[in-house]
């Protein structure tokens, strides 16, 4: 069905179960992108494997929907950009870096969201909105170390994490912008745009993809399938129907799903500015989520 065809006002509630369930499949993807990292692939190689195997698929249903979406060829292909580079971005963040610190940073989305969409979207930034806004972004400076943030350059664990975020956001836009691409054509894009950067950067460098029992080529397929696949379908379907701003909150899941199981089942700690800083930011959603809508 094509998006100008569903009315958000009926699929409210349909949107914010589906960006809660797809903010827990995303909150727990650091499991086996840990696992992959420990068998030596990269996420440049999560991209050219388990990303380009959806790719292949996909490309025939996005082309058999060309009539309804050749009008907005420039959304689509900035769609695809945008939400291609945050997860290429986003795998290699949590492969090499804390999952608990790339998900914090990544987590400037209550911010993101609210500045983009007061730009692009003319939704309204009430004081409780901006409140949010710098409450968001004071607890990544936190993170971050405070004044020591000027001192060093980030990681590139770190970089990784905030341009994830930013990207994503700029999908999300993108998305609400969009009114005749259909659902699967926008969610199917996403790999397409993250295989055609993963190739791209093949001028600048080649990953060692190594030997892999047919085991973990089976793992790396279903990961392809169900989980990105099944996680990106629920992130479309929500970011599709909710404001911007409302949608980077209510995936505030997501962020307490990976922090809670990094902690508990990958033994990660957190120092006591991490702990401030989460504070800031789920106190920031927390403001934003029980703020009235704007249209």
């Amino acid at each position: 069905m094509a998006a100008e065809q569903i009315l958000p006002a009926q699929e409210t509630r349909a949107a914010v179960w589906s960006l809660m369930l797809s903010g827990v499949v995303w909150g727990l993807i650091w499991w086996p992108l840990k696992y992959f990292a420990g068998l030596s692939l990269t996420g440049h190689a999560i991209a050219l494997t388990a990303y380009a195997l959806v790719s292949l698929v996909a490309i025939p249903f996005i082309w058999r929907e060309y009539a309804q979406w050749k009008t907005e060829l420039g959304l689509l292909l900035l769609i695809g950009l945008f939400f291609g580079c945050a997860n290429l971005a986003f795998t290699t963040a949590l492969m090499t870096g804390s999952v608990v610190r790339a998900m914090l940073l990544f987590y400037l989305l209550p911010a993101w969201g609210a500045i983009g969409g007061a730009l692009f979207l003319k939704e309204r930034l009430r004081p409780r909105r901006l409140l949010a806004v710098f409450l968001s972004l004071a607890g990544v400076f936190t993170i971050m170390g405070g004044l020591a943030v000027f001192a060093q350059p980030l990681s590139l664990a770190d970089g990784l994490a905030l341009l994830a975020g930013l990207c994503y956001t700029a999908a999300s836009i993108t998305n609400r912008k969009a009114r005749l691409i259909p659902l699967l054509s926008r969610t199917l894009v996403t790999f397409l745009g993250c295989s055609v950067l993963a190739v791209l950067m093949l001028v600048y460098t080649q990953p060692v993809i190594p030997h892999l029992s047919f085991t973990d080529w089976s793992l790396l397929a279903l990961f392809a399938f169900l989980w990105l696949l099944g996680g990106s379908m629920l992130t479309t379907y929500g970011v599709t129907h909710v404001q911007a701003s409302r949608a980077a909150v209510l995936q505030v899941v997501e962020l307490l799903v990976a922090v809670l199981s990094a902690i508990v089942i990958g033994g990660e700690r957190l120092a006591f500015n991490d702990y401030l800083g989460a504070a800031l930011i789920v106190t920031a959603t927390l403001i934003e989520a029980t703020s009235q809508a704007q249209a």
